[in-house]
């Protein structure tokens, strides 16, 4: 997660072959360079949005950077409100399942008597 107001670019690796794979956050205004393996056995496919997909061969790259042009949105409130509401919403801070009261002994002798 990156606060709006962070120049940053966050690359997030989506269906990675291996669990040793985490997203890295690159101030903005740096380069990433990304190359196919020389140990890769074949072509790489990249996909960019989901659309777009392109292959890449050995020696071949492709550079990341920050774009010029800001992607505009629509907020709500503001774009740091709508942003920790976004949050909170997804994180369910401070939120408390609700539960059915107990009202019958009988509930509490099912609770009481199961084995544990």
């Amino acid at each position: 997660m990156i606060h709006p107001s962070v120049p940053a670019i966050m690359v997030t690796p989506i269906c990675p072959h291996s669990l040793s794979f985490r997203s890295i956050v690159v101030p903005a205004g740096v380069e990433l360079k990304i190359m196919v393996s020389p140990e890769a056995r074949s072509s790489v496919w990249a996909s960019f949005d989901g659309r777009l997909r392109q292959e890449l061969q050995h020696g071949e790259s492709l550079k990341v950077t920050t774009s010029i042009y800001p992607v505009p949105s629509i907020c709500d409130q503001d774009q740091i409100s709508d942003w920790f509401d976004s949050l909170a919403e997804c994180l369910h801070w401070n939120m408390r399942k609700k539960q059915r009261q107990l009202t019958e002994s009988s509930d509490i002798e099912k609770t009481t008597s199961e084995p544990k």
